[in-house]
């Protein structure tokens, strides 16, 4: 009993062959067997029978033109040899299978390699230290079972080449609420209440919901609101709704800036800035970034990027919650951010508070 056992404990660390690879084609396929039963029948651990499928999983076509998803031991095989050409002799992080599925696992939950390689700094039970940089190296190389579309910011290219249009522009009646004319200090982002703000959509389908995203400069604290259609009362309702949660005063000095892009959405700067009281003090000031420059706005444009992991371009916001949102809004908020030596923009902004009300 003992020599069996000690015979399959030798066997699970083995590498599999075409032949072990062709018997699992067959038992997870046509006999539909689970990754427990077939690492039972080969002397192998589940894990081990798990990551091989996921890594040799194809999408094949059935005569009525449906889709299923079986494994093939030859697209396993290839993906193995290609990364044994590339590994090369040396690879940090060589048989430590436990390292590489927390990695794995870390990236599909939409960390950063370098907050993934922050986090592995502070646990004991890896021995192997590694940077962000071969993190990147080996999802290139095929080491890792993840693709670089899973990677926060993996799926995203800069535009090239854009056709720049000419056109008059639509700040010649705002006098005084370009970004030009903006307060020094917010440039500077060493005060809370500088916010920019933008709309992200879904298809682009007239009337469909779409999300209004606030992006505090400083502390890139986000705020986002599910609304019903992109039209300027639907925009404006939503800042009277969060100044109403707020209360006047405390509106007022949580948002002293609101900058965005020239979108018809935001040209009724009367009644983002108007109190829905109907006071006659304003409850913010806006500005408006120049034509043609996203960059003005790079904080909403970076975070404007995390929330598209969570909703593709593209993907209709039909169905979507305002719990979903309100999910996807505190992932953002709770995330490690490597600029702020890996605290997080809640953590940030509740220190910058504490020290205004301690500076006062």
């Amino acid at each position: 009993m003992c020599q069996e056992n000690n015979t399959i404990k030798k066997l699970e660390f083995e590498q599999l062959t075409l032949e072990n690879r062709i018997l699992i084609e067959h038992l997870y396929n046509k006999q539909k067997k689970n990754y427990s039963e077939i690492g039972k029948e080969l002397g192998k651990h589940r894990s081990t029978i798990s990551r091989e499928i996921q890594r040799g999983l194809v999408t094949l076509l059935n005569s009525d033109l449906s889709e299923r998803v079986e494994y093939s031991s030859v697209v396993g095989q290839k993906k193995k040899d290609k990364k044994g050409r590339n590994k090369g002799p040396d690879l940090k992080i060589g048989k430590d299978r436990q390292l590489s599925e927390y990695i794995e696992e870390k990236i599909r939950s939409k960390f950063s390699p370098e907050v993934i390689c922050e986090e592995i700094k502070h646990k004991e039970q890896f021995e192997t230290k590694i940077s962000f940089k071969t993190i990147y190296n080996y999802i290139e190389m095929g080491v890792l079972l993840v693709e670089k579309a899973d990677l926060t910011y993996g799926s995203y290219r800069k535009k090239t080449n854009e056709r720049k249009r000419d056109s008059i522009s639509r700040l010649k009646l705002k006098k005084g609420r370009t970004i030009n004319d903006r307060p020094k200090e917010v440039e500077e982002r060493e005060e809370l209440g500088h916010w920019e703000m933008d709309l992200v959509e879904g298809t682009k389908k007239s009337g469909g919901k779409v999300l209004l995203v606030l992006s505090e400069r400083s502390s890139r604290k986000e705020k986002i609101v599910l609304l019903p259609d992109k039209s300027q009362n639907s925009v404006i309702s939503a800042i009277d709704k969060i100044e109403r949660q707020l209360g006047v005063k405390n509106f007022r000095e949580t948002f002293k800036t609101i900058t965005t892009d020239n979108g018809s959405e935001f040209l009724n700067y009367e009644g983002i800035e108007r109190s829905y009281t109907g006071s006659k003090i304003p409850r913010t000031k806006q500005y408006y970034a120049n034509a043609y420059s996203s960059w003005q706005r790079g904080t909403n444009e970076n975070i404007n990027k995390m929330i598209r992991r969570f909703l593709p371009k593209g993907l209709s916001f039909k169905d979507v919650t305002k719990n979903r949102v309100k999910e996807i809004e505190d992932w953002i908020n709770n995330y490690p951010r490597k600029m702020f030596n890996f605290k997080s923009s809640t953590e940030i902004y509740k220190e910058m508070k504490m020290e205004k009300a301690l500076s006062c």
